[in-house]
């Protein structure tokens, strides 16, 4: 099976990771047929290692109509705006309706299936109502009155799929009703890795601990491996098993190492590949926020797996 494949928002690429996972696995073949990104540190990562047939840049300002046929969307639009960490929750926000431009894609080139990703507070947002106007956009109809995709929606959670990292995530996926062969299920939870192998031991490079965070560093568990500095009131307790969540503050800790976690630390933890199979054409700071605001691609590659399944593509 080829997948033709177009993303939006497309940060540092889980989606097509996801697809070469599952390449290796099944066989299938896809086509990277667009990405689109307005940050520039994330266009010069997308241009330095991936080779979509057309690079888009505000999405917002393109013409939808132009848009090449693609089988697979996959789209983690803005979450700021939605964020726990973000005070300003106004319709004013730009990125607040950004979601429109990736339900203008969906209904203007009616891929096979679809793929949104957000941040668990936009189902609360408001009491709901943005969560509930975007199920309500997604969920339009025919002209006979039929609705034109199935949609279904979870939190799920990284540590839950094998991935050692305590990342609550929505997922909205949307399969067109008239190819579904199967019932779709959402993946079954399976073991977590050790966290202890997401350390990179050959970094024996040191830190200096901040005075702000002494105190900090004085209360975490002994077997604290990875924590979040920026969070100085937490103690931590699990950090030994997983990973806090990371954010594109960079201020993830290798309590282990006794200095700050470093890009291939990031990268494995929300399941990329490691160097040297990567280029960095950016800085490790820039690295690590792209890395932030990235999906999980170890749970990408489980919903697309089950979407498959779906619609016996696997």
């Amino acid at each position: 099976m080829n997948i033709k494949i177009g993303t939006d928002c497309s940060g540092i690429e889980a989606p097509v990771q996801a697809l070469k996972k599952l390449k290796k696995r099944y066989g299938i073949t896809y086509e990277h047929i667009f990405s689109s990104e307005i940050d520039p540190y994330a266009i010069k990562f997308i241009k330095a290692n991936y080779n979509p047939t057309i690079l888009y840049g505000d999405i917002k300002k393109r013409d939808v109509s132009t848009i090449p046929d693609i089988d697979l969307y996959v789209a983690g639009f803005s979450c700021q705006p939605y964020s726990l960490a973000n005070k300003y929750k106004t319709p004013v926000d730009p990125r607040l309706n950004l979601y429109e431009s990736c339900v203008d894609v969906i209904f203007e080139k009616q891929p096979s299936c679809f793929l949104l990703e957000n941040v668990q507070t936009l189902t609360t947002l408001d009491g709901g109502s943005y969560f509930k106007d975007i199920i309500n956009q997604l969920s339009k109809k025919d002209e006979q009155g039929n609705e034109i995709y199935e949609i279904q929606h979870k939190i799920m959670n990284s540590k839950d799929y094998g991935i050692p990292q305590s990342r609550k995530r929505l997922y909205i996926i949307g399969i067109k009703k008239d190819i579904i062969k199967n019932p779709f299920e959402f993946p079954k939870e399976k073991k977590m890795k050790k966290l202890s192998t997401f350390i990179d031991k050959k970094d024996t490079s040191k830190n200096p601990i901040k005075e702000a965070n002494i105190e900090l560093m004085k209360s975490i568990p002994e077997d604290s491996i990875f924590i979040d500095v920026g969070f100085r009131k937490c103690r931590f307790p699990n950090s030994g098993k997983w990973a806090p969540c990371i954010t594109a503050q960079p201020n993830m800790w290798n309590a282990q190492m006794g200095r700050k976690a470093n890009v291939k630390e990031y990268l494995k933890l929300q399941g990329f590949p490691t160097y040297p199979k990567f280029k960095q054409p950016i800085s490790d700071h820039q690295m690590k926020i792209k890395i932030g605001n990235s999906m999980t691609v170890d749970v990408i590659e489980q919903l697309l797996e089950q979407m498959f399944k779906s619609m016996n593509y696997l």
